[in-house]
């Protein structure tokens, strides 16, 4: 079939947006004269302009509360030939189809997609046991490319390039010496946080000329997230509320580890190559089989992987017994070798 420009939809959250880039790498490695247009959300453009795989970022927002007409006119007019469905939305998947997109491909078992795209793929994400990532790539089996990459593989397609470095300000808080740590404590509902009481433990376990912390976080979290840190400390600094997103992704390439739950920035200092340590429960839709960051030195980790409140899905908190020595531990091998000038992942 005939691909020489995809729209890629994905209008949810920066994770897994980060987690779709491996699929355009993979476009672009079995179609390398294709274009692709990746069809997000706002608040996704910095991260998604800084894949190389991306040739143009197309706004769902600014069509979103636009008529049908309007919406079928917005993407009849990309004269694509294909759209992928990552993220299926009913409004995006009936616009595509009112708009003669010549292929319209998305997964079998959306009923409104019986209609709307005329190439299913048969798959379901629930209770797969693949990652994110490698179930993102079963969607490209309608364009002949049909190999899933192993998790090893995937680190090699995120082509997460072109970061703007962050400002002169900002870098210059970096440390040369000590291991710079990015935490990121919330995560705006989308996942499980470990508590800001283990954040501080964490902190306070670690000696300021080993480590420098860098808290980072939105405006609207600024109050509690330095209430309850230990932010006095020389060697912790609150970016929260500070940075557009576009210098929080320049800031972590610069940094050397980031700590968090299962959110955006996890994934991309994953992306990144850096030291990604994320806080997991074991089961559930956010498990780290289809969450976990995917990198080249990440950590998932989980307090108790047979937890009988998880495996039952009950509500549970069983994250917050994650001791802080597990984290400390990674840190400290890592400060170790930055010390003795190794290369810090």
């Amino acid at each position: 079939m005939r691909a020489e420009k995809i729209i890629v939809s994905r209008t949810d959250h920066i994770g897994d947006v980060v987690l779709t880039f491996p699929m355009l790498g993979l476009i672009k490695r079995h179609l390398p004269d294709s274009r692709i247009l990746f069809l997000g959300r706002s608040y996704t453009e910095a991260v998604v302009e800084a894949c190389e795989h991306v040739d143009e970022f197309l706004d769902w927002d600014d069509v979103e509360r636009d008529g049908k007409k309007e919406k079928v006119e917005f993407l009849g007019d990309q004269a694509a030939d294909a759209i992928i469905h990552v993220y299926p939305e009913p409004a995006i998947a009936s616009a595509a189809w009112k708009a003669r997109i010549p292929s319209r491909i998305g997964t079998s078992h959306r009923l409104y997609h019986l209609w709307t795209c005329n190439r299913r793929v048969g798959f379901t994400r629930r209770g797969s046991e693949l990652h994110e990532a490698q179930l993102n790539a079963r969607l490209l089996e309608p364009l002949g490319i049909e190999s899933i990459p192993s998790l090893a593989e995937i680190p090699e397609l995120y082509g997460l390039t072109r970061l703007a470095r962050p400002t002169a300000e900002v870098a210059s808080l970096l440390s040369a010496r000590a291991l710079n740590v990015v935490i990121h404590p919330k995560t705006a509902g989308n996942a499980k946080a470990w508590s800001l009481v283990n954040y501080a433990r964490l902190i306070d376990s670690l000696p300021g000329d080993r480590c420098q912390f860098f808290v980072t976080g939105v405006d609207s979290d600024r109050a509690s997230i330095e209430a309850g840190l230990p932010i006095e400390r020389a060697n912790v600094t609150s970016l929260v509320g500070r940075t557009s997103l576009t210098d929080l992704l320049g800031f972590i390439s610069l940094a050397d580890a980031m700590v968090c739950a299962s959110t955006g920035p996890l994934h991309v200092a994953a992306a990144l190559g850096k030291c990604a340590i994320g806080i997991y429960q074991p089961r559930g839709i956010g498990r780290p089989g289809r969450y976990g960051p995917v990198g080249r030195n990440t950590h998932a980790l989980v307090y108790d992987p047979n937890c009988d409140k998880c495996v039952g899905n009950q509500e549970c908190d069983c994250l917050q017994d994650i001791p802080v020595s597990a984290i400390r531990e990674v840190l400290e091998d890592l400060a170790d070798a930055k010390v003795r000038g190794q290369r810090v992942p």
